[in-house]
Order: structure tokens, then sequence, then C-alpha cells
């Protein structure tokens, strides 16, 4: 527990968010014009079973793989509320943790979400994305806004740092200074950096000071031995048993099985990225089940080539479960 966090009266999580983290899709109906059709949020507890199912422990709900920056404040707040009875323990047979997404380019509308979600039980914590269209300056600006949304979501508050879409690159080390004097709240750092040591400027920041969640898919083994043990990911949505068997691997000292299990990953997202990433990775949820509809413009469906071209990679993969 944040010691810093405890005294100011944030709270901290009940305990780490181990195991992996699948950053979810956000479920859509056909719509007209191509720019995507309303939430389909009945569709989240097939999604949450399905995703228990697999070995997923937790999901985070309306970040980059859930499409947050195309969906309006209401859309956020109706799909935070679909996912906060799963959090809550009211949905047979998905038990998951949840943290909500609330971060965005407008500081207000992040301070709303955050509010929000402080009224609903079932999301355990928020994350948050810097700022980025007008983006700070320092990393005192940052965490000055950070400290904006832990005082209004009044639960766990995670930074979302991905610099290769921000455009942020303070250092890790920067940052974690500035959190600690500018937003002594924050409980920890969901990181999408591949940078060993930017990770462990973040992991041994004064004795463990923040919950860490890596967030690279195909770098999670070059995270594990850094002490990490929870990780932040779109492939686990579908390939969650590879990865499981990767800790495995690892903790049991096998670092070759370990090994070929990651590089499967690095191809598995090569190839998927090819296709595009995002809208591949949503076909593949569609073939084991669960509904998610297309992507929204900017993000193009699969064309009816590429969705060949899938079909025949799905068929092949060793790391895509049968169809549910």
């Amino acid at each position: 527990m944040n010691p810093a966090a405890a005294a100011i009266g944030t709270p901290s999580p009940s305990r780490p968010f181990d195991g992996l983290v699948a950053a979810v899709h956000t479920p859509f109906r056909d719509g007209p014009g191509g720019a995507g059709g309303a939430l389909a949020v009945d569709v989240v507890p097939a999604q949450a079973r399905h995703l228990a199912a697999s070995g997923v422990s937790a999901v985070f709900v309306a970040g980059t793989t859930g499409e947050g920056s195309s969906l309006t404040l209401e859309e956020k707040r109706d799909l935070l509320s679909a996912w906060s009875p799963v959090g809550s323990g009211d949905v047979p047979g998905a038990d998951l943790r949840v943290i909500a997404h609330v971060g965005g380019s407008c500081l207000a509308d992040s301070i709303a979400l955050a509010e929000h979600c402080a009224g609903l039980a079932g999301i355990e914590a928020v994350g948050a994305v810097a700022p980025s269209y007008l983006a700070p300056r320092t990393p005192a600006d940052l965490a000055l806004s950070l400290q904006c949304i832990i005082q209004a979501a009044k639960k766990p508050t995670y930074y979302y740092d991905i610099p290769v879409l921000t455009g942020i690159h303070f250092s890790a080390y920067e940052l974690a200074n500035a959190f600690a004097e500018h937003a002594p709240g924050l409980a920890g750092i969901k990181c999408t950096r591949f940078e060993g040591s930017e990770l462990l400027d973040f992991v041994r920041f004064d004795g463990g000071r923040f919950d860490f969640l890596a967030g690279r898919d195909e770098a999670l083994l070059s995270a594990l031995p850094l002490g990490i043990h929870g990780a932040v990911g779109s492939t686990y949505n579908f390939a969650a048993p590879l990865y499981l068997a990767l800790m495995k691997a690892f903790a049991a000292g096998d670092l070759e099985r370990a090994a070929t299990l990651q590089w499967q990953s690095v191809e598995m997202i090569r190839a998927l990225a090819a296709l595009p990433f995002l809208p591949a990775c949503r076909r593949i949820m569609e073939h084991q089940g669960v509904p998610l509809g297309p992507p929204r413009l900017p993000l193009a469906p699969l064309t009816a080539a590429q969705n060949e071209q899938l079909d025949v990679l799905i068929a092949a993969a060793p790391w895509v479960p049968a169809s549910a």
C-alpha cells in the first residue's frame, strides 16, 4: 500500500493487480455511414464471462484498445456503468476486477468521469492518460492534472504512460519524482514502454511506492525479472492462455520455454499489425463468440481480403483457442 496516499486519505488497491488485465474492446452495433453504431453494452456480460473463463483476472475499460478517444462523455459513463456489475460480482461466471480509464485531452471531462466512477461500487480503480493535444510542458504540470482526477475519483488511480501515442516523453525518473511531489495520492503506473531502465525507475521508486502494470504484450517476459506481476494488454482478450503459460514457465525457471512463448506473441502481434491490429483483434473476438461489432472511424473495419488473410492466420495459429 502506498503510505503517502494513505496519509492523505487517498485509497490504494486492497491488493496489487496481479496476473493478466485485458484492455477490453468496446462493443458496438453496426451503424450507418461507417462511423460506428451505438454502444452495445448488453454484450458486456458475455464479454466478461469469456475473459474470466480464459484466465484473465481484471479488465481495463475505455482505454486505447477500447477506442476510448472515440467515445462521447455520455457513452463512457454508460460503458463504465455496464462494467460496474462485473466488478461487484453481480455477473455470474465473470469474476473480474475493473479499472476504468477516464483520461483524455479534456481534463474537465476526465474529472467528470472520475466523479462518476466514485459512485460505481464495481469500479475498483481508475486510470488516466495524460492530456496530449495541449500537452503539459513539465512533469509537474502533468502531475497536477492527475491530482485533480485522484481527488475526484476517491479510488486508487493509475497513470497510463504511453509515450508512443501521447508524444509525452518525460522520463520515468522525472515523472516518478513529480508524482511524489504533486500527485501524492497516485496509486500506480500502467506503463507502455519497452525500456527496462524506465520500468525500473517506476518500479523501484521510493522503495516500491507505485503498484506497477506492464503494458507491452510482446515484452511481458522482459518485465517479469524486474519483479512485475501484473500486465495490461490487448491480446490478453483472446490469447490469455499463451501468456499464462509464459508466466508459468518463467516462474518454474524454464526460460527457454518462456522465450519460445514470447516469440509466438511477437510473431502474432506482427502479423495482426499488418492487417491492421485493432480491427483484426476485434474480428478474432467475433471468432471466439463475442459479438463486438465493427470499430469506429478513424479505425476502418477489415476489408474482405484482410478478413480472408485473418481467417488463414487463425486456422494456423496455436495461440487462438477454439471458437466459443
